[in-house]
């Protein structure tokens, strides 16, 4: 797709993410060989509009998620200093590799990324795990439209 479709506020955001990645404290994790522009190069918007690649929450869900946290103080704030939730994230599919083989990285939720961690391989995470944090963020969206309908009356 390349960096013609980006919008300034992408871009930015996708900068921002690439220079966290490049000088995490733990260097070895982050991005050593691929520069920025080959990070922007790389992303694409229709495959980040599909969603987590493990349970498929979108970005407009996990900011309504973030929104209704933030706004109702409804959960525990565990946003990092909201820092998380409130968009995908990058996400190594194989943790053992670095973030330098662009092929291994793809977008997840909150949710899935923490959950996943550094732990578990696709193949033990996708089926089950994955599965069941869907349905239950589909359960607190639910709770959320309710609320929403309650306070519009």
């Amino acid at each position: 797709m390349g960096r013609k479709a980006f919008l300034t506020e992408e871009t930015k955001w996708l900068s921002s993410l690439y220079s966290n990645k490049k000088y995490k404290l733990n260097k070895q994790d982050g991005f050593k060989n691929i520069t920025k522009e080959e990070f922007l190069d790389w992303f694409d918007k229709e495959e980040y509009n599909k969603g987590c690649c493990y349970c498929g929450t979108t970005h407009e869900t996990s900011k309504l998620i973030f929104d209704f946290q933030t706004i109702t103080k409804g959960r525990i704030d565990a946003t990092r200093g909201k820092k998380r939730m409130h968009r995908l994230e990058l996400e190594r599919k194989n943790p053992i590799e670095s973030y330098d083989n662009l092929e291994n990285l793809a977008w997840a939720c909150h949710w899935c990324n923490n959950a996943k961690s550094n732990f578990f391989t696709v193949d033990e995470f996708q089926p089950i795990i994955s599965t069941a944090i869907r349905t239950v963020l589909d359960d607190i969206i639910n709770k959320i439209e309710e609320i929403s309908k309650k306070n519009k009356k």
